[in-house]
């Protein structure tokens, strides 16, 4: 059997120049977060898997911001802007400019188009255009509702696609629809392009109106189906965006517990596109992940915690109802426990805060610990400087204690219970904040 020729250099694509009317918002809508990260970025992401040697995305409102986001998260973006939004194949020819040398296979993807960052997706339409490298592969989906999207079916050879108000009581009944998500021949592309007409009732220009202009070019059109649910096909509204939430997150619950995590109660929990969790991880109810963290083998999650920005190493245990944000890092056998919130602080093995307390901008050694209640006092009011609390090997808080930073506790140093401390204290100190306590008998007769 004869192999397929190898696809060459791949460019993708990305349409993200829409404003998203129905999204009634101020931030394009290609920015707006979904599993805690801007639809936008999931789009890139898949990209990148593709390792293609350019990917222009394609922006117009808010092309500043849009162009930010990429410039800081995917550098490796280029832009080509849309100044008059006339139409999906009018988008694609801004972008002929920085693709006039390019001879390989152009991938076509629409930022709002959650399908095509499902992991099989892109994979099954780049292995059917393996054989189909000097012409058109159309994506197709099938979906269980295809009501409201144009059908796509293969009529004597040739592919059709009929919108959904165009089609036959007959042709209503095909599942199979048009996800806008296209592999082409780049010179092909832009040929056809040169021929789309803005005849419409629109007066747009469509890129689906490439798909009967390869036909008339006498170019191979094939289509590459996989299965669908409707919230992939496009999010254009904050429903449609919730929906796919749900549909995302039900997915990644599957492929925690496929990959050896424990999810006590799987649809409580809530991840983030980038959450790295090893195998023999439990999860508890009611726990929400933000973006950046990362958990490794051994770690308990206990209900009710949010988690972003940290990282949990072997044996670590936390919560219930605890907090980490920005920066932390629990190496292993930390325990933090019930309303205990850190943010940008690293604990050493070992060591503890089991409740009530706040740990901000500390650097915790191993076998330390906070009595609850105790706080880090870390922001200067007067100076707007935020300052570092050191707690050395084996360092202890009494319970209530305040650490006005910068502070060190040095090695076994202690505090009593209630004590504000505002200088170091020195290896195996023992520091007691003593305010004269009044006793006055018979105050309640």
């Amino acid at each position: 059997m004869n192999q397929a020729p190898l696809i060459p250099d791949i460019a993708v694509i990305v349409l993200a120049a829409g404003k998203g009317t129905r999204m009634k918002s101020e931030l394009p809508k290609v920015l707006h977060p979904m599993a805690g990260m801007p639809m936008l970025g999931h789009v890139l992401t898949a990209a990148r898997t593709l390792n293609p040697t350019q990917t222009v995305v394609i922006t117009g409102y808010g092309a500043e911001q849009v162009e930010a986001y990429c410039t800081e998260n995917f550098p490796e973006t280029t832009f080509a802007r849309q100044a008059e939004q006339l139409g999906t194949g009018h988008a694609i020819m801004q972008a002929e400019q920085a693709l006039k040398t390019f001879t390989g296979t152009v991938i076509i993807v629409y930022a709002d188009i959650m399908l095509g960052t499902r992991p099989d997706v892109l994979p099954t339409l780049m292995e059917q255009h393996r054989s189909n490298a000097q012409g058109l592969t159309l994506l197709t989906a099938n979906v269980p509702n295809p009501k409201g999207f144009g059908r796509v079916f293969m009529q004597k050879g040739i592919l059709i696609n009929v919108e959904e108000k165009d089609c036959t009581p007959e042709q209503k009944k095909i599942t199979t629809v048009n996800p806008c998500i296209y592999a082409v021949n780049g010179p092909l592309l832009f040929k056809l392009l040169a021929q789309v007409s803005n005849n419409n009732a629109q007066n747009e220009y469509y890129l689906t109106d490439i798909i009967a202009l390869a036909h008339t070019n006498g170019a191979p059109v094939i289509m590459a189906e996989v299965p669908a649910e409707r919230p992939e096909i496009g999010m254009n509204s904050r429903a449609e965006v919730a929906e796919m939430e749900t549909l995302w997150q039900t997915r990644k619950r599957q492929e925690m517990m496929a990959n050896g995590v424990t999810l006590v109660d799987p649809s409580t929990v809530y991840f983030s596109a980038d959450t790295t969790i090893k195998p023999d991880v439990t999860i508890h109810p009611n726990v929400v992940f933000g973006p950046g963290v990362t958990i490794h083998s051994g770690a308990t999650v206990f209900p009710f915690c949010h988690i972003a920005n940290a990282t949990l190493h072997k044996g670590v245990e936390i919560g219930p109802f605890a907090r980490l944000r920005q920066g932390v890092t629990l190496n292993e056998n930390v325990h933090i426990g019930t309303f205990v919130e850190s943010k940008n602080s690293t604990f050493g093995q070992g060591s503890k805060a089991m409740h009530l307390s706040y740990i901000g901008d500390a650097t915790v050694g191993a076998e330390a610990g906070f009595g609850g209640g105790t706080i880090t006092a870390n922001y200067n009011q007067k100076t707007k400087v935020k300052s570092r609390t050191v707690l050395e090997n084996g360092a202890m808080t009494g319970a209530n204690s305040t650490l006005v930073a910068p502070v060190k506790l040095g090695k076994n140093a202690r505090t009593g219970a209630g004590t504000v401390v505002r200088n170091d204290i020195e290896e195996g100190a023992l520091l007691v904040s003593k305010p004269e306590q009044i006793t006055k008998p018979g105050y309640n007769k």
